[in-house]
């Protein structure tokens, strides 16, 4: 056994070896140290003719599942290695074959599955030409590919590619890290990144392998002649996932292609910043844009409006295709509560069909399938006259399945178990042959049910019971104090510590008749199960076009019921530069407010005047939530949905950059400067004319000079004759207010304030304008700060803003009896401050306690002229 073991795992080196033995999957040597560490396994031993013994350690088969989701999602391959004969009819040794590969991207147990998230395996090709993404759900039988030709920027959106795929494992080529190193994507992606050997991307293969899955004799009928790297990267997929399940991957009925600029590209930082579908901090839905969003009554539409989040749409015909739809169902709600209803009726379409075309699907998926199929005619008779293009094109997308239906009510019993394996599957009527059998032993079954009360009656052993188990059959058990009363004919079978159990002729009699029909009945029912699993396979294609139709009406359905409650309104969406928002509100926040209203706030952008919003204002004031509230609007309308405002016209954005906070990078040596620089180069590379920025401070992280600088020349690069790209930019550096007069385009916000009697309160309304100050020290006792701090550092603000103390670049000493006694260096002058001028120090020189109201007036009079010459 160890010697065909190790032959085996020779051939699995780079994966734990789960060996089937018995009950029990068990790791021998190096595997199972590793597992009994990451499992928190016992670690034994198990002589194998060498001098130590081999480590070992095991796990239940039954349980294997959670043992195996947890190694695959510490990024370990896992090999199942099964008996794949019948041990009673096996000569020598059982043998033994690798029956399924399972890695972070190739997962299909619905144990180990989340159920409203995708599991991706993308596959990546890479050269200087340019590169291609393939990824799959093998699960759902998902399979998208997308390549682009080299530019100045493919390697990164590539990356960003990843990010927005969010696939659990990526495979690329080997020669790709000459241009980006896996360690990069794995950054990037949080996923689990193995690099490939160049000729499992060779192209006759991959042309090979593509034709092989789709029954093609060409690449023309599928899409993708002459687009090569999407072959390279899709062919290589093909075969990994071969490798893997070991069998025929009937799922995967079709390969669709998409163009990436086809939809609204999102990077990872903005998806991240925007808290699209998780929080910032603690990584929960509840509190991301997805928590508000998601009403769906399926795992499928939870899929696939994380899908449409991620990914909203660039086209405005077809976003205006999904708002139609959303807005018939909005001003229909009867409509939208009778589809709603009827959608929680459907199970999972999707892996439903995933795991009858893999072979795995059990009673219960048949079960929950024919409950599925049955709502199908209600929700199409819903969609009978509706008049949006899309729900009458989702209507002719959904099949009836009527045969699928058929079939499963006709078959398979309602409480069928989940093992396909013991019988209780098929209902009676179904098979004439397996109704006879069951009814030959029907008397035999009743004799050893009404036999505990015959013995009984005959012996006077009022404890005697009759029992069965799998081992030892059916038993007469007597306790020992009433083993006198046992009558000659009993045979003794199985000795206890306080029982005698026996057998008589007659038991063992209907024993072997009732076992082996009952051997019978199970291999029967597998048989019949799998052909009933077979006929189905043949309309998987038709399962899963339902399905992707049934999703996309869950998630039309959930954003219609989402703007009904939260007072959404319908927005504008055009080919335009322009993006107005009147009574702009956040999605999230507002949901969060308790104790108060949310303050509505407009907003307007262009392509020519109105271009740069330059927004001032103290901390917490609430300019982030304001630009990043713009975002979410732009981003909602864009995925289909009704917006928070009272009204809302948006030009199509292309994209959405947002620079928001910052943090160190000290794993490579990157400070939080650097980062907050890494990212702005980025924006500014990769922007173009459609595209939204979102800049929450430039320049911060340095001195004010260079900071200040880096700000200026940012405004100016986004904001001049050749180019208006729409951005937000709140800052602290007030100087650049001044820019409103200096460059067309830039347009001054700030968050107003109120104060009175030294206390400030925030109104979080923008207004026109610039703010006068920062108002820091008022946020600092917000937060807390101590009083005697505060108090102090009010009067070193009061002597700076006076001109009275200026900061000392020398080291001073401070004595119990005086006041510091700081060096006088020069003043800091504004980069947006002219130089000396003669009326300003003239004004500068006056007394003017010393001066009469007439010559006041004369004095006035000089500098005016002087300012007008």
């Amino acid at each position: 056994m160890m010697q065909q073991y190790l032959e085996i795992k020779a051939e699995y080196q780079d994966c734990i070896l789960f060996f089937r033995l018995g009950d029990f999957y068990e790791m021998f040597f190096d595997d199972a140290k590793l597992a009994s560490r990451e499992l928190e396994l016992t670690l034994t031993g198990k002589n194998c003719g060498q001098e130590e013994r081999a480590p070992m350690c095991g796990v239940p088969f039954h349980s294997a599942d959670t043992y195996i989701a947890r190694l695959v999602e510490k990024g370990y391959k896992v090999a199942i290695c099964e008996q794949v004969e019948d041990p009673a009819a096996a000569k020598g040794i059982v043998k033994r074959e690798v029956i399924q590969i399972v890695t972070p991207g190739t997962v299909t147990s619905q144990t180990m599955l989340k159920e409203n998230e995708n599991n991706y395996l993308a596959s990546v090709y890479l050269d200087k030409k340019g590169m291609s993404i393939s990824y799959c759900d093998i699960s759902t039988g998902e399979l998208y590919t997308t390549e682009e030709l080299s530019g100045l920027n493919f390697a990164q959106n590539m990356l960003n590619e990843l990010a927005k795929i969010d696939a659990k494992e990526i495979m690329i080529n080997e020669g790709a890290q000459s241009i980006i190193d896996c360690d990069e994507i794995k950054a990037v992606t949080g996923a689990f990144v193995f690099a490939r050997n160049e000729s499992y991307y060779a192209q006759k293969a991959a042309e090979d392998a593509i034709k092989a899955q789709f029954s093609q004799v060409s690449l023309t009928s599928l899409g993708l002649s002459g687009r090569d790297l999407c072959v390279l990267s899709l062919g290589a997929l093909l075969s990994y996932l071969l490798e893997t399940q070991k069998q025929n991957l009937s799922q995967l009925t079709q390969c669709r292609f998409y163009e990436i600029g086809k939809h609204m590209s999102l990077d990872k930082a903005t998806l991240r910043n925007l808290e699209i579908t998780e929080t910032l901090y603690d990584k929960r839905v509840q509190g991301s844009l997805l928590g508000v969003l998601d009403k769906t009554a399926t795992a499928m539409g939870c899929r696939k409006l994380k899908q449409w989040l991620r990914e909203p749409l660039n086209n405005a015909a077809e976003i205006n295709l999904r708002l139609d739809a959303v807005s018939e169902l909005s001003e229909q709600p009867i409509l939208e509560n009778n589809l709603r209803e009827a959608l929680k009726q459907v199970y999972d379409f999707e892996r439903l069909a995933g795991r009858i075309a893999s072979g795995n699907a059990n009673g219960k998926d048949m079960i929950a399938l024919k409950s599925s199929v049955f709502v199908l005619p209600e929700i199409k008779d819903s969609l009978q006259y509706v008049d949006s293009a899309l729900l009458q094109q989702l209507s002719a997308q959904i099949y009836d399945l009527e045969e699928i239906y058929t079939l499963i009510e006709s078959a398979i019993r309602e409480d069928a178990p989940f093992a396909i394996k013991e019988g209780g599957l098929i209902k009676e009527g179904y098979s004439k042959e397996l109704d006879d059998i069951k009814f030959s032993i029907k008397d035999g079954k009743q004799w050893i049910a009404n036999l505990e009360n015959t013995e009984r009656e005959r012996t006077g052993i009022r404890t005697l019971k009759v029992g069965f188990n799998k081992v030892f059959g059916y038993y007469i058990d007597v306790t020992k104090a009433n083993a006198a009363l046992v009558p000659e004919d009993y045979i003794r079978k199985q000795t206890l510590v306080n029982n005698e159990r026996y057998i008589t002729p007659e038991l063992k009699e209907m024993e072997n008749l009732v076992l082996n029909a009952e051997t019978k009945i199970n291999q029967l029912e597998y048989e019949l199960f799998t052909e009933i699993r077979n006929k189905i396979q043949a309309f998987i294609r038709e399962i899963q076009q339902t399905s992707q139709a049934i999703a996309q009406l869950d998630v039309l359905c959930s954003f219609a019921n989402v703007s009904n409650k939260l007072g959404y309104v319908k927005p504008i969406i055009d080919e335009s530069f322009e993006l107005q928002i009147e009574k702009g509100r956040h999605p999230v926040i507002e949901q969060m407010i308790t104790d108060g209203m949310f303050v509505c706030n407009d907003t307007y952008l262009n392509n020519t005047d109105t271009s740069m919003l330059v927004i001032t204002g103290p901390n917490m004031a609430g300019k982030s939530t304001y630009m990043r509230q713009t975002a979410l609007i732009v981003l909602m309308a864009q995925a289909g949905c009704f917006v928070p405002c009272e009204y809302a016209r948006i030009g199509v954005v292309d994209r959405i950059f947002t620079r928001i906070g910052a943090s160190d990078n000290l794993a490579q040596g990157q400070s939080t400067f650097f980062v907050e620089m890494s990212e702005l180069a980025y924006i500014l590379s990769c922007s173009k004319e459609r595209s939204l920025i979102i800049l929450d401070e430039i320049g911060r992280g340095t001195s004010t000079y260079d900071g200040l600088s880096i700000a200026w020349a940012a405004v100016d690069y986004l904001c001049n004759e050749a180019t208006h790209i729409r951005t937000l930019f709140a800052t602290h550096y007030h100087e650049l207010t001044a820019l409103e007069e200096q460059i067309p385009g830039v347009c001054n916000l700030n968050v107003d304030v109120s104060e009175e009697n030294g206390n400030i309160v925030f109104l979080h309304k923008i207004v026109r304008g610039s703010a006068s100050r920062s108002y820091g020290i008022h946020v600092a006792k917000l937060a807390g700060v101590p009083s005697p701090l505060l108090e102090n550092a009010q009067k070193k603000l009061e002597q700076l803003e006076a001109g009275s103390i200026e900061i000392s670049p020398y080291t001073y000493v401070q004595t119990a009896a005086k006041e510091p006694a700081a060096v006088s260096v020069e003043e800091q002058i504004s980069f947006f401050t002219p130089g000396p001028n003669p009326v300003v120090d003239r004004i500068r020189k006056l007394n003017l306690m010393e001066i009469t109201p007439s010559q006041a007036i004369g004095i006035l009079e000089e500098l005016k002229e002087a300012i007008d010459d």
